[in-house]
């Protein structure tokens, strides 16, 4: 979550928001991204030192520099994550050194680290071409994901920016630019959805009889409900913004329902990445 949020909030700005609405932002973003890469790195650490653990099936091998450089050394999995490691590290770095209103290196930075995920969990069991396909349909879909989910925080912050005078006009169009790529995102997220499904377990989750498929339907309905949000907030709610406050009102609270949706899902793919996609 804490890339997604990173990624989805640097895109944001680099690519929806004019000059002046990311001046505006920047202060409050550059804080929070600095929080969610510096948890990305922590928890990147402290998932290695689990890993290490589980390898040698001794908890002392959590903080053993010895089984820690054996677990990224001498497995696939290591090796990939080895590499989020300097991928994590030098966001943290892009974050604490850059630009502070400049957000095209944290859109990067953040994106081969989101990307990276792909490289392990359930797209990382096959091999060949279908291994391949599957990592790069994976790193889309968390990609997409993370322009989505990431991308309600600014658009929030957006949505704030809005009832002031001199921020109005380009809040409107930053959120109107969002909503408007956010319905291929959405679409993109679906179809990657749908692929990853049919390469991890080939077939459908139901019924759901199994741990594994119980949460990925419930993935699936409450990714449902917040495209139901979505649309609500593409076609009803921002076309009304100028008519009053009501329509700012509700479309704040559509879209916080979202992130915290978005919360839910992430939370669900975390547990049933781990099981068996039977």
């Amino acid at each position: 979550m804490a890339a997604m949020l990173t990624f989805g909030t640097s895109e944001y700005l680099w690519l929806y928001a004019p000059e002046r609405l990311k001046l505006a932002l920047s202060p409050v973003a550059r804080h929070l991204a600095l929080i969610a890469s510096l948890i990305a790195l922590i928890t990147a650490i402290a998932w290695l030192s689990l890993d290490s653990a589980s390898m040698a099936d001794d908890w002392s091998a959590a903080y053993d520099p010895g089984a820690i450089y054996a677990a990224l050394t001498d497995t696939a999995f290591g090796n990939a994550w080895a590499a989020r490691l300097v991928l994590a590290a030098a966001l943290v770095a892009i974050v604490v050194f850059g630009p502070r209103t400049r957000w095209a290196a944290t859109a990067v930075a953040s994106a081969a680290l989101l990307a990276s995920l792909g490289l392990v969990g359930h797209a990382a069991i096959q091999t060949g071409a279908a291994g391949i396909l599957h990592r790069a349909n994976h790193a889309i879909h968390l990609l997409t994901t993370g322009a989505w989910i990431g991308g309600l925080v600014p658009f929030t912050m957006c949505l704030r920016a809005y009832q002031r005078d001199d921020l109005r006009k380009d809040a409107v169009r930053a959120t109107t630019s969002f909503s408007f790529w956010s319905q291929f995102i959405v679409a993109a997220i679906i179809l990657s959805g749908v692929v990853d499904i049919a390469l991890t377990s080939g077939q459908p989750p139901i019924p759901p009889t199994t741990p594994y498929r119980a949460l990925l339907v419930a993935k699936i309905t409450i990714v449902a409900i917040m495209i139901s949000l979505a649309l609500l907030n593409r076609f009803v709610l921002t076309p009304r913004l100028s008519r009053g406050a009501s329509a700012l009102a509700v479309l704040r609270l559509t879209t916080a329902a979202e992130v915290m949706l978005g919360c839910v899902v992430v939370a669900l793919v975390s547990v049933f990445a781990l099981l068996d996609p039977a």
